[in-house]
């Protein structure tokens, strides 16, 4: 009886401790027993309802596609149910686009589903897992409304939060995970593939071939230039755009060559920039016209051949302006500017209106219309044209040929011409010719976004020996990639270089 006692004595002592190790062992038997039987708390569960009443449409007018309480369905022009989730589907969302690019429609869904595989799993897995997983399935969406199975994908790997059709690229879907990362994903031979959705920029100033540097190249390495580069290839070659201010002409002709104050330099020059892995060079800047059209004509011809995108001058035959050129990296679309304050050889905008992109004139405050801010043509002109470029891309650069030389600090015209960037919605401005390195600024834009400004990358390569400033220069290096809402900056960075070539 006392031994009894004392065993009811310890039990009620610790009851407590003992019924929270009952519930944590009953909790572990249950989760073992049904395993990871349960669809996460974060998923976000859409009702949508899609119909085709559009031009691009056309052929699938009437049909309708129905997301309710996780089933989903379709009904064609006479109302009748053609397709209806499989049992046990859960689906997400659903969207429908041409995502194989074949003309016809696919509907894509968005579903959880018990085990990781489909029907037919891979020969060297025994059995499939009987908890629910994330999935996608194609179907082949008929004009008439019909639906056929197109493709199933195992476990997708990715949290997905989010999902949406891009807007202008409709083959490419963008996913975001809980954690807000994006991946991008399109149809590649037999199902959908996750592509790159990040690039990385290098942009580097002004690139003066003066007299020493043709020197060198002539008597030192048999007229190559490719000595200019080679301290940089593994930065110009590793990042998916790479980019410089090519202040000086090519020309054909060895009378045509020369350094300061006029500059041509030899295709040589454009080809050791080739081999070095340049994607694009900007020249619109004040020595653009050092010989004259010839030059400009010689320039572009060579940049388009080598397939380098030239930006802020056109050939002479050109009939029509192109404010801007358009790359694609990994999914996304960039619009490249360049522009110049002036030009050494004159205005030539009257007679050859396309040739050189010009700034707009710059105005005083005190002479600014200050009752309605109105902008001057040429400055609406130069906004409008960044607006338009915003609605066919996703990400916007201006390299601006701008700044007072040897000056360090930032200009009243910079100011003003930064001001009608951000008004246009560019993302980021990459300034040159003061020769010597400025601030590297984060600027918000009117529409409440972030427009990165390196106000001058000073020299790249060249023989200023005018200050130690001159001598040194920037690489700009930034990365983009998607969010949820767009193309963004990733990160940035300004990396001081070694500019003065001897």
């Amino acid at each position: 009886m006392r031994s009894t006692g004392k065993l009811f004595s310890v039990i009620k002592k610790y009851k407590w401790l003992l019924l929270s190790f009952g519930i944590v062992v009953a909790i572990c038997v249950v989760l073992l027993l049904v395993g990871n039987d349960h669809i996460p708390s974060w998923v976000n569960w859409k009702d949508k309802e899609i119909s085709f009443d559009s031009a691009e449409d056309e052929g699938y007018s009437g049909v309708e596609i129905s997301l309710r309480n996780k089933k989903l369905r379709v009904l064609n022009k006479n109302g009748e149910i053609t397709f209806t989730s499989e049992k046990g589907f859960k689906v997400q969302d659903v969207f429908a686009t041409d995502i194989d690019r074949d003309g016809d429609k696919e509907m894509i869904a968005l579903l959880w589903k018990r085990g990781k595989y489909g029907k037919h799993r891979p020969f060297w897995v025994k059995s499939d897992e009987k908890s629910y997983s994330q999935h996608i399935f194609l179907y082949d969406l008929n004009p008439d409304g019909s639906v056929a199975h197109k493709w199933g994908a195992s476990e997708i790997g990715v949290d997905a939060l989010n999902m949406k059709v891009m807007e202008k690229n409709a083959s490419i879907l963008l996913i975001e995970d809980k954690d807000k990362k994006c991946t991008l994903w399109t149809w590649e031979g037999w199902g959908l593939k996750n592509i790159e959705n990040e690039v990385s920029v290098a942009a580097f100033g002004d690139n003066l071939i003066h007299e020493p540097i043709y020197e060198h190249a002539r008597n030192v390495e048999d007229g190559s230039f490719d000595f200019l580069y080679e301290p940089f290839i593994k930065e110009i070659q590793d990042a998916d755009i790479a980019a410089l201010n090519a202040e000086t002409v090519l020309v054909d002709n060895e009378s045509m060559v020369g350094g300061y104050p006029s500059f041509g330099s030899p295709l040589e020059v454009g080809e050791a920039i080739k081999k070095a892995g340049f994607d694009v060079a900007s020249c619109a800047n004040n020595h653009v016209l050092d010989r004259g059209l010839t030059g400009i004509d010689i320039t572009t011809s060579f940049y388009k051949d080598n397939e380098i995108t030239c930006v802020g001058i056109q050939s002479s035959d050109d009939a029509d302006y192109r404010p801007y050129e358009i790359i694609s990296k990994n999914g996304i679309r960039i619009a490249l500017f360049s522009y110049t304050y002036g030009t050494n050889a004159g205005d030539i905008s009257k007679d050859h209106p396309n040739v050189v992109h010009y700034l707009p004139k710059y105005i005083e405050a005190s002479e600014q219309d200050s009752s309605n801010n109105k902008l001057s043509d040429d400055a609406d002109k130069l906004v409008e044209d960044l607006k338009s470029a915003r609605e066919e891309v996703d990400f916007v650069i201006v390299f601006a040929h701008w700044g007072e030389e040897y000056n360090k600090e930032i200009t009243k015209e910079q100011e003003w011409y930064t001001k009608l960037f951000a008004m246009g919605g560019a993302d980021v401005i990459l300034g040159s010719h003061p020769h010597v390195v400025q601030e590297t600024k984060m600027v918000e834009r009117p529409d409440g976004g972030d427009m990165l400004v390196y106000y001058s990358l000073g020299n790249f390569r060249a023989v200023q020996g005018q200050s130690e400033d001159t001598k040194k220069g920037a690489e700009a290096y930034f990365t983009i990639g998607y969010s949820f809402d767009g193309v963004e900056i990733l990160n940035y960075e300004t990396k001081e270089i070694d500019a003065y070539w001897k």
